[in-house]
């Protein structure tokens, strides 16, 4: 053999074992395989072109019609298939692990998918993927009996989101329950850490979108939604109405002109030019000197909405990098958003010592004549037209303004509420809700807020007038009540074997969260602690005003050092505790105590800003929180906590596809929000509710030397 052809024999060799070495590794195939192989991807997005599946023969018909036009490249078909996500059963579960698995699809193009030679349309359905334990007793096909739609009415919450998804593009021929029966059909058990599982599927027609469905929904307008609009454009018209007539005659009314005709006068109630001098303005009102509350008000606000932006956040199914979004919450620098539930405490604080420190001052004025008729119809007055203009908005509008793979959640809210109105409007519904907490149909969830002030609201009088009458006696029983209250809170905590909050970290904890809400977070006694702490602290301000205090510089400086101490400790406290693979069992005495303790805490620290504030002791941070700029949106808090979340869930449920979390996106969607949020509580506050508080005073206005004499 020459050497020429020892070469050639030595090249020829080492091309077989090449061309074996890739073929038995998939770089080359073999006859037969690549058509396997499409087929197994085609089939991974067409689940239900699976003859052998239990499905209908519509569907299963005009799925062999689409896959014939994919394999002709048809235009129509290619763009379906474009469409859908794709089904990889080993991607679902890893090890037992949480990661989160999403295949989202395109929505807007499936949804438009239409042929003439063809009798059906696009239609996106999202499939969601649980994990139920098997025993070796069970049936292979045992794991679909909680496949069916009685899941979504008995078990279904919100973290259902958080499960691994898939967006397909099907005909609309196609139900869920056909799209169901035929993923079950390919999914089954796995052995994840020695245990069997079973892979539940999780479909339902309210996660499957037509263009015919999303018209009829975003189109369709009952008696209801038409009353209501045509209550809108009258206020609308009426608004216009007084700002054209408040500005024509603006420059012809000078100081001798005689007063307005009454009816002018109720018109321009209304005028938005009036309202818009009141919000803008920055001169405060001279019988109040706690202007410190204004950037509090604001603030306290803010951290809500960012509460909510970053909730909602861990909830919806659109993040890539959910495990990597969860770790933020074992940051310390995260703590104030991880478990900041107490947040709203702020708010009941400030209630309580706003209604003791204004009610105070009026029975001063009327000789302690408590006329508590008008005590309860102001407060009612004050809060309800703009809840009554946003409730009816979500009842309306809110499922017709958009479209998303998550819309049935803005649809769901909206019926929620609309056969929920009525504990609205009494303010029970913190007591009266249509569903768990934790799941979609519970509605305007957020307003259990209002519910439990406006409840605290009415008891206030039996704390107030006791305290202002016999400031001894009232002062030692609203303390025994505020304790008492924490007696109780401590009792259920015990009893019921309550996490201390709800950290996202922990999902032992995120397990009893609807326990959590309806034995303490939504109870009104349980919350009622900041209130009573507010009430004592409105009596002390309305003692001390137009006094000066002196205090002790080493007290003075002892309280500002107490003060940010409990508020270290309200806001670390169960920092320690954040990773339950490290510390799974929280001691009960830390868990108990910092469950019961930490909103007064929480009370205790911003009062004596306040405090402090008031008297002349507050520094630069009474200088900051008493900036004029602040006291315009201040005014604007009540719309912006309306309607703050229902934007946050609007912004979510109309994301098509998965996002990347990071910190400079949570920054920029953040205010983005916020500031719209603030935009829409500019228009209510100018077309709702100002308007009628305008009216308030004018139809309800009381002078003091009426008062006076009311006593007698």
């Amino acid at each position: 053999m020459t050497c020429v052809e020892f070469l050639w024999l030595t090249y020829l060799t080492l091309f077989i074992n090449l061309l074996k070495f890739a073929t038995a590794n998939g770089l080359i195939y073999e006859n037969g395989n690549r058509e396997n192989d499409e087929i197994y991807w085609i089939d991974s997005s067409v689940p239900t072109g699976c003859a052998t599946a239990n499905i209908s023969e519509n569907c299963l018909q005009h799925t062999q019609e689409y896959l014939e036009a994919l394999r002709s490249r048809q235009s129509w078909a290619v763009k379906m298939y474009e469409s859908s996500g794709r089904l990889v059963e080993h991607l679902l579960y890893i090890d037992g692990s949480e990661n989160v698995h999403f295949e989202s699809g395109l929505f807007d193009d499936c949804v438009s998918v239409r042929s003439d030679a063809i009798a059906f349309k696009g239609q996106y359905c999202t499939v969601f993927f649980g994990l139920k334990p098997v025993t070796n007793e069970q049936s292979v096909d045992d794991h679909e009996t909680t496949s069916s739609d009685d899941y979504w009415t008995s078990k279904e919450n919100i973290y259902d989101n958080q499960k691994p998804a898939v967006g397909f593009c099907l005909p609309s021929s196609c139900t869920a329950k056909d799209l169901r029966s035929a993923i079950s059909q390919r999914v089954g058990y796995r052995v994840i850490k020695g245990e069997n599982f079973s892979i539940t599927v999780l479909a339902s027609e309210n996660n499957c979108y037509t263009q015919e469905k999303i018209n009829i929904n975003s189109t369709t307008f009952d008696t209801f939604t038409r009353v209501v609009l045509s209550a809108f454009c009258l206020l609308a018209f009426v608004v216009l109405s007084a700002t054209v007539h408040d500005v024509w005659t603006t420059n012809e009314v000078d100081n001798d002109s005689p007063p307005k005709l009454f009816a002018l006068q109720l018109l321009h109630c209304f005028s938005s030019q009036r309202n818009c001098k009141t919000l803008l303005s920055t001169s405060e009102d001279a019988k109040s000197s706690l202007s410190c509350l204004h950037g509090i008000r604001v603030l306290g606000s803010s951290w809500l909405v960012l509460l909510h932006f970053a909730g909602m956040g861990t909830i919806v199914r659109q993040i890539y990098n959910k495990p990597m979004a969860l770790k933020s919450a074992f940051r310390w620098e995260t703590q104030f958003l991880a478990h900041g539930t107490f947040a709203v405490d702020t708010f009941f604080l400030l209630s309580g010592l706003l209604v003791a420190f204004g009610q105070m001052r009026h029975l001063d004025q009327s000789n302690g004549f408590f006329n508590i008729k008008r005590f309860y119809i102001r407060r009612y007055l004050r809060l309800t037209p703009a809840y009554v203009f946003v409730l009816m908005f979500i009842i309306t509008f809110f499922p017709l303004i958009g479209t998303g793979p998550d819309w049935n959640f803005v649809q769901r809210i909206s019926q929620s509420v609309r056969s929920n109105w009525y504990s609205h409007l009494l303010y029970i519904n913190n007591y009266v809700f249509p569903s768990r907490f934790t799941s979609p149909d519970y509605g305007f969830g957020e307003t259990w807020y209002l519910a439990c002030d406006m409840q605290m609201f009415w008891l206030s009088p039996l704390f107030i007038y006791p305290i202002w009458r016999w400031k001894k006696t009232g002062i030692i029983w609203t303390t025994i009540s505020l304790f008492s209250l924490l007696g109780i809170s401590l009792n259920v905590f015990i009893l019921y074997d309550l996490p201390a909050t709800i950290q996202l970290t922990r999902k032992s904890e995120i397990l009893k969260l609807d326990e959590f809400a309806n034995k303490h977070y939504l109870e009104t006694f349980a919350r009622m602690p900041p209130y009573i702490i507010g009430i004592l602290l409105g009596w002390l301000l309305h003692k001390t005003r137009n006094k000066k205090i002196h205090i002790n510089k080493c007290l003075l400086v002892g309280g500002w050092i107490l003060a940010t101490l409990f508020g270290l400790v309200v806001i670390y406290g169960m920092f320690p505790y954040v990773d339950e693979k490290e510390v799974p069992v929280i001691n009960p005495f830390v868990r108990v105590s910092y469950g019961v303790l930490h909103h007064s805490v929480w009370a205790i620290a911003v009062g004596w800003v306040i405090f402090a504030c008031t008297h002349g002791y507050g520094g630069f941070i009474n200088r900051f929180l008493s900036w004029k700029l602040f006291l315009p949106f201040s005014r604007l808090s009540y719309g912006v906590y309306l309607t703050n979340l229902n934007l946050i869930l609007l912004y979510g449920a109309n994301t098509r596809k998965p996002l990347y979390v990071s910190d400079m996106y949570i920054i920029t969607t953040y205010f983005g929000i916020l500031v719209s949020a603030f935009a829409m509580a500019f228009f209510i506050f100018i077309f709702v509710e100002m308007p009628f508080q305008n009216l308030d005073r004018l139809l309800f206005s009381e002078n003091t030397k009426d008062l006076k004499t009311k006593k007698t």
